[in-house]
């Protein structure tokens, strides 16, 4: 077994010819080798204790259909305990296929046609998506910054939206792209005009264990831990422990009749049980992968101070918003006057491939870069030497 020490995530691992979007696809589509810092999964090897029980799985020869274990369950419940403090049942989560699926569920039970639904931008691509594709009304109410540049949540326009009649807040908790972990006042004063208003509050914490500040963290489940509370958290272990392409999430919730009414909605659509290396590889994870994580977060928190200081000696107009959590670092190049499509052109002519701002929004995210540092040291800084020949390129 392997000490999950700095060493074991500075390794590099060559990930082309996996069938990975993040590298095989972006060469395909580009029709040329790119260093791919965008999407948002890491370049490490997941835990030893987790291959090693797809394998103990994959040599037993019957893969049939599936059912959710109590083992597995209570291994993501005791992970929650122990992380957030929530005690939950197991009547109080259902498997999704991932927080995606989760969130356009929720877009369609707890909305009709044409209602309105919150998100803050800039935000998770997805989001929009949510919206838009399942035919209801998108509303926007974007983040705002305060005098030190800190993003924050603008709580006028959140009212004036919910007075307008919206019915279903969409968050991201903490916040993707920005880097946003909320404090326990902020998502009280969310909730509280949620309750005011009858609106459902759905939020994404995918990213939730990716937080640099002790107990900083809030879970939604702690705002208001009544039966009958309109509170829906969706999660995974994807992002946590680097499982994505296994496609398994969880959605978490005390409100019974909420989650009866997602539950349905997903066996409509055919969603009834998981992959069997997914429930496999999330159970070990969450039992079994503490060292594993505990040593990223190690490795993460150290490439985050890197990555600002390398920042501000070689691009020292660019403003690298505060990393609170995750590893997608929120990069505002606007001082160096090009446009997003002019920052594509150039890193990608220099070899590098960041998601553009605009794919979280198209107005606030001009000129803006998110770079994803879940990778290598050696990695990041290769990137950075790329972003800044991109930016001094005459």
């Amino acid at each position: 077994m392997n000490k999950y020490d700095f060493s074991f995530f500075d390794c590099p691992i060559d990930r082309c010819g996996t069938a990975t979007y993040k590298w095989d696809m972006l060469h395909e589509r580009e029709k040329c080798d790119l260093l791919p810092m965008w999407v948002a999964d890491m370049d490490f090897r997941c835990a030893d204790e987790v291959s090693e029980a797809i394998i103990r799985r994959a040599q037993h020869p019957v893969f049939g259909y599936t059912t959710q274990t109590d083992s597995a369950v209570q291994a993501m419940l005791d992970f929650l305990l122990k992380h957030d403090g929530i005690a939950l049942t197991k009547g109080q989560q259902a498997i999704l296929p991932g927080v995606v699926p989760g969130l356009r569920t929720a877009v369609n039970v707890f909305t009709e046609p044409g209602e309105g639904v919150l998100i803050q931008p800039p935000v998770y691509g997805p989001f929009f998506a949510a919206v838009r594709q399942n035919g209801r009304k998108l509303v926007e109410n974007p983040l705002i910054t305060d005098a030190d540049g800190r993003y924050q949540m603008d709580f006028d326009g959140m009212e004036k939206a919910f007075q307008g009649g919206v019915r279903l807040a969409l968050l991201c908790s903490p916040h993707n792209p920005v880097a946003r972990v909320w404090s326990r006042q902020e998502l009280d004063k969310v909730y509280a005009l949620c309750k005011q208003y009858g609106v459902t509050l759905v939020v994404d914490e995918i990213h939730r264990d990716f937080v640099y500040e002790k107990d900083a963290f809030t879970t939604a489940l702690k705002l208001d831990e009544a039966e009958d509370a309109n509170i829906i958290v969706l999660t995974s272990a994807g992002k946590t422990f680097n499982l994505a392409g296994l496609q398994q999430g969880a959605l978490l919730t005390r409100n019974a009749a909420a989650k009866e009414r997602m539950v349905r909605h997903m066996h409509r659509m055919g969603v009834e049980a998981g992959n069997i290396f997914a429930m496999t590889a999330t159970e070990t994870a969450y039992r079994d992968g503490e060292a594993w994580f505990a040593g990223l977060m190690a490795y993460l928190d150290a490439a985050r101070k890197m990555l600002k200081d390398e920042l501000t000696k070689r691009l020292p107009k660019a403003i690298m918003a505060e990393q609170e959590a995750t590893y997608l670092a929120w990069l505002d190049l606007r001082a160096y006057g090009f446009s997003t499509a002019e920052l594509m052109r150039r890193t990608h002519q220099a070899g590098v491939a960041f998601n553009p701002g605009t794919d979280f929004d198209p107005r606030q995210g001009e000129g803006f870069l998110r770079f994803n540092f879940g990778c290598p040291h050696n990695q990041t800084l290769d990137a950075l030497n790329r972003l800044e020949k991109a930016i001094k390129q005459s």
